[in-house]
């Protein structure tokens, strides 16, 4: 299923009567219901299917294309996300190291639209994963499961869950994972009623409760002690198909902003010709392209260099999630009085539903400061961010050919080579001063010298970084490097789809202008408005692609 041909089935989101569009979602919101008609017209077309690899029965292609699908259902509904896809965690687990016979079970629960639940947190430790208590105490034939699991995804309905708790007592080594059938009525586990939450109304996220809850020793997944490592690589996967559901709140938001900033009238103009409020809209629409180049590359990207995904998934999570608030908040302030009315706002309440969705998928996967943490975890052994040896620049650049020539065939995802710490380059930056450099002939060729210059800002930060890991502050300096990182990771990746696929219309110097602006403004601190000039072209280039139909995206994605 292509985007185009989601759109079709689903119509016309605009329609008041439609069972798929904005009424329908904003009525739903109101009363905390699951999206079962949506849902099910999903599962009818073989949405649901499009994550999981054929040999479980499902039709992936790539996390690019699973991407843009999930953007373009949740632009309608994030809820679509968890209610046909909450199973990309547990699925992603067992495809590193469940059996054959847990992969089947798993694949066939998940195949037919059910779904198989990931219990991994805890209420009293959060983030903090070794500190968590859930013990699996060895028994004849197996164990028994004692302890709490905290928001467990569709924890009121899963068939199934895949569950980690402590074996042993100290380590990363001390977790383990069961893959549990939780059949309803069984004794010794409860289910709490659903937890709500502020955003993803009617999602039942819920606590699970096991006291000495009898496991069969088949019900192991994998080895002892392998629970965390296979975690924190399924994450990873997780993080990119969370960003789509990041940029379909965004991509609605805008929208709506853009409709009522067209109409409104102040004086003798339009809202949107206003300076104030346009430069509003143009750093909303700026924040929103540049989160879409960002978490484009990232879903090739885990295809071509899984090995570093570890440290570019982290960046482009932070950049995409981040950004995308931005934008949001930057549309609020054009909406005003409107963006808080509940019947009278844009799309009779719709704007507010999508801060809070959007509030809820910028931590579904993990907190900012965590994701953060295991970013700066990694600094140190990211040698020479800007490629200095050549063998590896030779590699980056090969590597970065491949992710942002957007016409080029990917490898198939090889989810063996995950791995917990990217060792070596982060090609992105590494291969920078040797893309650069073609970009900054044609632009000065062509007389743009202020998006010239925003490219060599940028190429100077990025050789900046190892002075600045050195010089650090122990106590909060790697955190904060990583958030600037992050922010410089993604203006590489701007600069590299220009290099890569001059060709393609939408990677115009205004296109990178404003990107750039906005990334680099966000990399050193300030205030994006502050590089209004670049940023204004943004606005622009947003009107027109909602004239035109199509996703804000920098693939024409043409919309119902």
């Amino acid at each position: 299923m292509s985007p185009e041909e989601l759109e079709r089935l689903l119509g016309d989101p605009y329609d008041e009567a439609g069972p798929y569009g904005f009424a329908a979602a904003v009525a739903r919101d109101e009363q905390d219901a699951f999206p079962v008609e949506l849902c099910a017209a999903l599962r009818e077309a073989d949405f649901h299917l499009d994550y999981l690899p054929e040999e479980w029965g499902g039709r992936f292609v790539s996390f690019e294309h699973s991407m843009l699908l999930v953007r373009t259902a949740a632009r309608r509904d994030l809820n679509v996300m968890p209610g046909t896809m909450f199973g990309i965690t547990a699925a992603t687990c067992l495809a590193l190291h469940g059996s054959p016979e847990q992969r089947k079970h798993a694949a066939g629960i998940l195949a037919r639209g059910g779904a198989v639940g990931f219990a991994l947190s805890e209420a009293d430790h959060g983030s903090d994963l070794l500190a968590n208590t859930a013990r699996l105490t060895p028994v004849d034939g197996g164990w028994e499961l004692t302890g709490e699991k905290w928001m467990v995804g569709l924890g009121r309905r899963c068939e199934a869950v895949y569950l980690v708790a402590r074996t042993g007592e100290r380590g990363p080594g001390a977790f383990s994972a069961v893959l549990l059938d939780l059949p309803d009525g069984a004794g010794r586990y409860e289910r709490s009623p659903a937890v709500p939450a502020s955003g993803m109304r009617g999602i039942d996220f819920a606590h699970l409760r096991f006291d000495r809850f009898p496991v069969p020793a088949d019900a192991l997944v994998g080895a002892e002690g392998q629970a965390l490592e296979s975690v924190m690589k399924a994450q990873q996967v997780v993080r990119v198909m969370s960003m789509a559901g990041s940029l379909g709140c965004a991509d609605t938001a805008l929208r709506l902003t853009l409709d009522f900033a067209a109409r409104r009238r102040v004086g003798r103009t339009t809202v949107l010709r206003s300076p104030y409020p346009r430069r509003e809209v143009a750093v909303a629409s700026a924040a929103l392209l540049a989160a879409d180049a960002v978490a484009l590359a990232a879903a090739r990207g885990i295809h071509v260099a899984p090995e570093v995904f570890s440290v570019w998934g982290c960046a482009a999570k932070h950049v995409v999630a981040e950004s995308t608030e931005d934008a949001l908040r930057r549309c609020g302030t054009v909406l005003a009085t409107r963006a808080v009315l509940r019947t009278e706002g844009p799309g009779g309440g719709l704007f507010q539903k999508l801060q809070r969705d959007a509030a809820i998928v910028r931590v579904i996967d993990t907190s900012t400061l965590a994701n953060l943490r295991a970013f700066a975890a990694q600094l140190p052994s990211l040698r020479h961010f800007g490629g200095e040896d050549r063998e590896g620049a030779e590699r980056a650049v090969r590597e970065v050919r491949t992710v942002f020539d957007l016409t080029a065939p990917l490898p198939p995802y090889a989810p063996d080579r995950l791995d917990l710490t990217a060792r070596g380059h982060d090609p992105v930056t590494a291969a920078l001063p040797h893309t650069a450099p073609d970009v900054l002939a044609r632009l000065t060729a062509d007389g743009e010298l202020t998006t010239a210059d925003l490219v060599t800002r940028l190429v100077t930060a990025v050789g900046g970084l190892p002075a600045e890991l050195a010089g650090a502050d122990r106590d909060t300096g790697p955190v904060d490097l990583a958030e600037r990182y992050a922010w410089l990771h993604a203006a590489a990746c701007c600069v590299h789809l220009a290099w890569a696929d001059p060709a393609r219309a939408t990677f115009t110097p205004a296109w990178l202008g404003a990107c750039l602006a906005y990334l680099l403004a966000r990399a050193d601190g300030t205030d994006p408005r502050r590089e209004a000039a670049a940023l204004l072209p943004a606005a622009d280039l947003a009107v027109e692609l909602h004239a035109a139909n199509r996703l804000f995206s920098v693939l024409p994605v043409h919309l119902a």
